[in-house]
């Protein structure tokens, strides 16, 4: 699958969004295989169900994941 990645970091926030297409934001990452999409989305964020994450990347075409930083 063609991977476009797109990444906004803020001092509250991280907002990753993963697309199939070229939506003129972002950068190409690849003609990528499945393991290497849900090992990526492990990444940003552990704790998502990873299977439902690549289903919906899949179906719709477009994957956002919202990471809260968490001040200490």
């Amino acid at each position: 699958m063609t991977i476009w990645k797109y990444e906004e970091s803020k001092d509250m926030h991280r907002l990753v969004k993963f697309y199939k297409e070229n939506h003129g934001e972002g950068e190409y990452m690849g003609d990528l295989d499945e393991q290497t999409i849900k090992k990526m989305i492990l990444e940003i964020k552990p704790d998502i169900e990873v299977n439902q994450a690549y289903g919906t990347l899949s179906y719709f075409g477009m994957l956002p994941l919202l990471v809260i930083v968490k001040k200490q």
